[in-house]
């Protein structure tokens, strides 16, 4: 999910992130009126205004007062937060911002590979594995979190994925495995390992698709 938006929303910001991302908009490109978006996609003015509060968050538009909105050019480092725990993704997103990254954030594996297929700045997928939620039968969470990591290292097997963990004994099962390595960052987070996690990542290019 996009912590602080409801259902509505979160429908809505999908379809305008996606389109940002597969081109349908080019950098530079003024969008509809705030109004004339939530006519198209069936949400009040107040719910489209916040979409696009939350899609400038993430570095994707820039509003200008007086002018309107417009899609920004991507090109800064870029984070990809995949989890469903919003404390946890609210506080990497903060963190990545002041760290001078840009973060977008998945709710599931199928809208990662989505932002991952539009977006060639990502540089690294943080994946918030808990699977005690798993475990438990919870409807929200259809998959583990090394089910996740399988389907992303087999996808895109080049970008590095670092695996926030609870119990190192929830990885286990992945030594020695095709989806190994991987980069682990134990709960609760270590700001400093976090950093250097970053800094280790960064100079890594997405290879051509």
């Amino acid at each position: 999910m996009i912590y602080g938006l409801g259902p509505r929303a979160q429908r809505v910001f999908t379809i305008l992130r996606d389109r940002i991302s597969r081109g349908d908009w080019a950098p530079g490109t003024q969008l509809p009126s705030h109004r004339d978006l939530a006519i198209e996609l069936g949400v009040a003015p107040l719910t489209m205004r916040q979409v696009l509060a939350h899609l400038e968050e993430q570095g994707l538009v820039s509003r200008r007062v007086g002018r309107g909105t417009f899609v920004r050019e991507a090109s800064a480092p870029t984070v990809l937060i995949l989890g469903q725990d919003a404390t946890m993704g609210a506080f990497l997103a903060d963190y990545i911002k002041r760290s001078a990254y840009r973060s977008l954030q998945a709710r599931d594996l199928e809208d990662a590979l989505a932002i991952i297929s539009g977006s060639q700045e990502i540089i690294l997928i943080l994946c918030d594995v808990d699977e005690r939620s798993a475990r438990s039968g919870d409807p929200r969470s259809p998959q583990t979190g090394r089910e996740i990591i399988r389907a992303l290292r087999l996808r895109h097997p080049q970008l590095p994925v670092a695996a926030i963990v609870a119990d190192l004994d929830d990885m286990k099962q992945m030594f020695g495995t095709a989806e190994w390595p991987l980069l682990l960052l134990p709960k609760p987070i270590n700001l400093g390992l976090l950093e250097e996690v970053l800094r280790l990542v960064e100079p890594q290019k997405r290879p051509a698709p």
